[in-house]
């Protein structure tokens, strides 16, 4: 499925390109898009802003739930977090907000396939301002930086990355932020990540955009 989102995505972003809407379908596009794509396998219900099963009452939600199809169906599969920026954009403040869907998804309790992609996409010259353009008059940004390239693979041939607690807790303050304080807990494990699909959107052989996958996980840690 991740192929498949990828595929649909940088399709459907290769199509806004050359209609010229730029940036005028941004993420709530691209959610609906990437529903319609899961929707299509026939395989699982999405659900959009759901409420994760081990999450209690809290009102925090996430992007999209992989549910089964039978009406009976009450566990998840998965889950989706999709971040689609546009280009007029903080990159230092959307790295910890990427970070933190990250996080999320590690503490989401799934089951049988196991899915909790992140899933990004733009424009190239968003992405290269997401990950390439560096900051070298303002340190802490440029080490923030190098620990989200560290931890978001962008190559298929070297697709793991991670970043320890040691990392994430000086580079991303709050990273467990927008995950319950019930589920989060004390944790001081490490946040990872691979690389599952990356497909580009062009036209005119020029790459306008593209969109990534990744799996999202964390080691144990401290419950406590």
């Amino acid at each position: 499925m991740a192929l498949d989102l990828a595929a649909g995505l940088s399709g459907w972003l290769q199509l806004q390109t050359v209609q010229r809407l730029g940036d005028s379908s941004g993420e709530d596009s691209a959610r609906l898009i990437a529903t319609q794509i899961v929707n299509a396998q026939g395989r699982y219900a999405p659900a959009v802003s759901a409420l994760p099963n081990n999450w209690g009452s809290t009102k925090k939600r996430v992007d999209m739930a992989l549910r089964g199809r039978s009406d009976s169906a009450t566990g998840w599969y998965g889950a989706i977090e999709i971040k689609w920026p546009g280009t007029s954009f903080d990159p230092h403040l959307l790295r910890l907000d990427i970070v933190q869907d990250a996080v999320r998804l590690g503490f989401i309790e799934t089951g049988n396939d196991n899915a909790r992609f992140l899933l990004l996409g733009g424009s190239t010259d968003a992405m290269s301002k997401l990950f390439d353009k560096p900051h070298p008059r303002a340190e802490q940004r440029e080490s923030r930086r190098i620990a989200f390239n560290d931890l978001l693979s962008r190559d298929l041939k070297d697709p793991t990355g991670e970043c320890s607690f040691s990392v994430w807790s000086r580079e991303f303050p709050g990273a467990g932020e927008r995950v319950p304080d019930s589920v989060f807990a004390s944790f001081n494990g490490k946040i990872k990540a691979e690389l599952l699909a990356v497909e580009k959107a062009t036209t005119q052989g020029k790459a306008r955009g593209t969109v990534y996958v990744w799996q999202c996980s964390r080691t144990r840690g401290r419950k406590t």
